[in-house]
């Protein structure tokens, strides 16, 4: 299970916490999706009784910024749990209805993908209700979703009146050049000198969205650590076969 809490503040629970530990808000670029920093922010310094909606495309980090809200919630001490929908919905309803009991206590719930699980009725019924005592205890809901909650395919119409109701957060892809750009940091993050002609180059012959691009950065870092090889075009046309 893809899962993050914590208990009374500092204190950690023993369940399996998988929060990437690459996910923060600084490795991010939020120049295409004004606004949405401030309102991550704001939720992660002091939850409340607030709803945020994500909504993206694939690619576009969603994750990337759930577990970067939720790390930043711990950080500050608050209670705080992350759910994965799709091992959720791997898990069935009736063991995640179980496995749920309670979580409306933590003080900020982030729930990932949750269209993944929209449209079974069972796994909307579970949601309608930790909604429902996540809000009437004051606490804070993180969402994301590939959809926004108006064109949600939701099998139960409730959901996703409340869903409605939440503040609306936009991811946009970033621009060719800006994506150059957070190729080359990245790469020097990770140990790679990478040129702006070689980011260019990579940009061009990747799916055009940051969570592609990155996968091929990975990759590419591999094979040149294996092959103690720098990163040049010639030896990228190789490994990627471009």
């Amino acid at each position: 299970m893809n899962l993050a809490v914590t208990g009374q503040p500092g204190q950690q629970l023993t369940l399996n916490m998988r929060l990437s530990s690459y996910a923060n808000w600084h490795n991010y670029n939020f120049g295409a999706s004004p606004g949405v920093f401030a309102a991550l922010q704001k939720v992660a310094q002091s939850p409340a009784s607030e709803v945020l909606f994500v909504q993206g495309a694939s690619g576009l980090g969603k994750t990337h910024l759930l577990q970067a809200t939720a790390q930043a919630a711990i950080d500050l001490e608050w209670q705080v749990g992350y759910l994965a929908a799709d091992e959720l919905l791997a898990m069935g309803a009736e063991a995640g209805a179980e496995m749920l009991a309670g979580f409306e206590q933590f003080q900020l719930l982030c729930i990932d993908d949750i269209d993944l699980l929209s449209q079974d009725p069972k796994w909307c019924e579970i949601l309608f209700h930790l909604y429902n005592a996540n809000q009437q205890l004051g606490h804070g809901l993180l969402i994301s979703s590939s959809q926004t909650a108006h064109n949600l395919v939701c099998a139960l119409p409730d959901l996703q009146s409340r869903l409605q109701l939440a503040l609306m957060l936009p991811l946009h892809e970033l621009d060719e050049s800006a994506q150059v750009a957070q190729l080359v940091e990245r790469a020097h993050q990770i140990g790679l000198n990478i040129t702006t002609d070689v980011a260019h180059f990579i940009c061009l012959h990747s799916q055009r969205n940051m969570g592609a691009i990155m996968s091929v950065l990975y990759k590419l870092d591999a094979a040149s650590w294996q092959e103690k090889r720098k990163l040049t075009i010639p030896f990228i046309k190789q490994t990627m076969q471009w």
